[in-house]
């Protein structure tokens, strides 16, 4: 009896001092700016991420440089899956155009993907142009007159670079640090044309008639915009490609990996999840950590595009 009772203590004791995963609240990094679709997606996904696994998940925006302050941010934090980085796969390509070396994909461990954001070109409804045609037409009769505004995707900002390079055109490019402040600044008459991701306050704007989608800047067609073409689609060579998913340091315990990838792919089969989204145009979908990082590695392509536009 008294052996029996050692040995329950024993396991007893090893099963309190080892409490699952997780055991405190969760930081989640997101790096651009509050109201875009990063964050909104991410937002809507937590609420239900919190209630499986019964502890607060937190969110901590940490805008700039497209994305390299959050990710700087994150890296500095401990390696025990209590901090994660909610990252586009085409940011892992961001400091080539900035003059340095790719994000080194080995330094994190994939959790998974939830949105293929598809990147589209919108102008405003008085615009001359309603279509991608128009625009090049407009453009090339009006050498320096259009502003185009980049939603936080850098490497997309470059394949819009290329199109008008290509086209021998004069247009003025600024890069905004998210969807949010690209999608004010086109609404207030900043600037003529934005990109963002499908379910961006841009294309909330478009729904709603107030903006006018003209083509599509990525390697993937939208049901909602039949009429849109890709770039490849057009005839020209590069195209962005662009995934959200959530990421943990490399060294960070299994345990939390697979605990947060499981959750994660529950509650995006979950009806309500499923409707906010709707809400928003876009439509969840669990992408595994293999495939993540393959999206991650299919930048290198685009990443081309700063020795040939020569900057």
């Amino acid at each position: 009896m008294k052996k029996f009772l050692l040995t329950f203590l024993i396991v007893f004791g090893f099963a309190v001092c080892a409490q699952a995963y997780p055991d405190q609240p969760i930081t989640m990094i997101v790096p651009y700016n509050a109201g875009g679709s990063l964050d909104s997606t991410t937002r809507i996904i937590t609420e239900f991420m919190k209630q499986e696994l019964d502890k607060p998940i937190m969110i901590n925006n940490r805008p700039g440089a497209s994305g390299t302050i959050g990710l700087d941010a994150f890296l500095k934090t401990k390696a025990d899956g209590y901090t994660v980085l909610v990252f586009p796969t085409s940011s892992f390509v961001t400091p080539v155009f900035q003059g340095r070396e790719a994000i080194d994909t080995n330094q994190f461990k994939p959790v998974g993907g939830f949105l293929k954001s598809e990147r589209i070109l919108f102008a405003r409804p008085d615009a001359p142009y309603k279509t991608f045609d128009e625009l090049i037409s407009y453009a090339r009769e009006n050498p320096g007159k259009l502003k185009f505004g980049s939603g936080g995707s850098t490497d997309t900002a470059y394949v819009f670079k290329y199109i008008i390079k290509e086209e021998k055109l004069d247009v003025n490019v600024t890069l905004f640090n998210g969807g949010a402040p690209a999608a004010a600044a086109i609404m207030g008459g900043h600037v003529d044309l934005v990109e963002g991701g499908n379910g961006s306050p841009a294309d909330v704007a478009a729904m709603a008639g107030k903006l006018v989608p003209l083509c599509i800047l990525s390697d993937g067609n939208l049901a909602k915009y039949p009429e849109l073409k890709t770039p490849l689609q057009m005839g020209y060579e590069y195209a962005s490609s662009v995934m959200f998913g959530f990421f943990l340091h490399a060294d960070a315990p299994d345990e939390a990996q697979q605990t947060l990838s499981n959750v994660l792919k529950k509650v995006l089969e979950k009806k309500e999840l499923q409707e906010k989204f709707a809400s928003r145009g876009v439509e969840p979908k669990y992408f595994s950590g293999a495939e993540l990082i393959k999206s991650a590695e299919a930048g290198a392509k685009v990443a081309q595009l700063y020795e040939l536009l020569g900057e």
